[in-house]
């Protein structure tokens, strides 16, 4: 059993779904400690000022003000595990953020890779504080104006980097990883699927033309058949499938 302990509030306005976190907590999660949980944001706000947790289960949709409203009255900043049982659109602001999520019915596989994450960060946590709370400020300021998201905040064991959309030139996806190639010539790799990321960036100018690829539309130079030339260079392979698809967007623009 790891020696390292997290303290933890869970906050959720149903009590059945506080219990049975907390006793799947308790039974695969050894590095988590629940030192209390709270049924609403009042009850919230202050055990997590007065206890400072390392680390919050937080569920959005409660009666009156929501997770996310309780974020922006905190004067501490823990970590956060958003916890969600529909609300798809919070869903994609945390996507965007990179914060931890749990989808109810909890999945206690993704539970236990949770609590992997939130022992790296807490290894590291000196270094990050700072970055994390932009990220959390950036979240609150998604959900107050979602469709003016121009941000995407990628996470890997070292932390977080916050990125502007428009600097992206396109993604490449291989298995469970995707690589982010960017207008300023670099590159950042994370552990997550391009299906994950197509969900979050196709509202916001970008398209799926490869099983293996998103790009930004606005970075095309040029589209010639089976491939396009982004503003790069770069040349990427389009699917017979997807053809029809960008020759539309192309004729729209």
């Amino acid at each position: 059993m790891s020696k390292t302990k997290l303290s933890v509030i869970i906050i959720d306005d149903e009590k059945m779904a506080i219990a049975n976190l907390s006793s799947l907590i308790n039974t695969y999660c050894p590095s988590i400690n629940i030192i209390a949980n709270a049924n609403s944001v009042a009850d919230a706000q202050l055990k997590i000022n007065t206890l400072k947790p390392e680390v919050l289960f937080l569920d959005i949709n409660m009666p009156g003000l929501n997770g996310f409203e309780l974020l922006k009255l905190l004067t501490y900043t823990p970590f956060v595990v958003f916890v969600t049982a529909h609300e798809k659109y919070a869903l994609q602001a945390m996507k965007v953020c990179a914060v931890d999520f749990l989808l109810k019915p909890i999945d206690i596989e993704e539970l236990i890779l949770t609590e992997k994450k939130l022992l790296q960060l807490k290894s590291i946590s000196g270094q990050i504080t700072n970055k994390y709370k932009e990220v959390l400020t950036n979240l609150t300021s998604i959900i107050d104006k979602q469709n003016n998201i121009t941000k995407i905040t990628l996470s890997d064991s070292n932390g977080y980097q916050i990125i502007e959309m428009s600097n992206i030139l396109y993604l490449i996806g291989e298995d469970n990883y995707t690589t982010f190639y960017m207008h300023d010539e670099t590159k950042k790799l994370v552990s997550k699927t391009l299906k994950n990321y197509e969900e979050i960036l196709e509202p916001h100018g970008f398209m799926r033309i490869h099983k293996s690829s998103l790009v930004n539309l606005k970075q095309i130079k040029e589209v010639k058949p089976l491939e396009v030339i982004m503003s790069n260079g770069q040349i990427i392979t389009v699917s017979r499938r997807r053809t029809s698809q960008l020759l539309e967007w192309v004729k729209s623009n």
